[in-house]
């Protein structure tokens, strides 16, 4: 998916996932929880950041990865904000 993106969104994900890294929650990032809406859904405890203006990445924290009690974050998507509508998906 990474790759698929532009050179210049692939350094900007680079230089969002390195603070990510320390702190997911940096206010530079803009963290916020997403809910289900009428037009998509999402995995239960999703949660994005903003890599520019027009292109963000929603992650989840795994819980429990490989049985040892750690908790990791997965960024499961990466985007700009036009594509994230086609990404949800329709409710049905």
């Amino acid at each position: 998916m990474l790759g698929q993106l532009p050179a210049n969104i692939q350094a900007a994900e680079t230089e969002t996932f390195n603070p990510f890294k320390k702190d997911p929650f940096d206010s530079r990032l803009h963290n916020e929880e997403l809910h289900d809406t009428k037009s998509g859904r999402h995995r239960n405890g999703s949660r994005s950041v903003v890599i520019t203006r027009r292109y963000g990445a929603v992650y989840v924290v795994d819980r429990g990865r490989a049985g040892r009690g750690e908790e990791q974050a997965c960024w499961y998507w990466i985007g700009s904000h036009e594509s994230y509508n086609t990404f949800t998906g329709s409710r049905g």
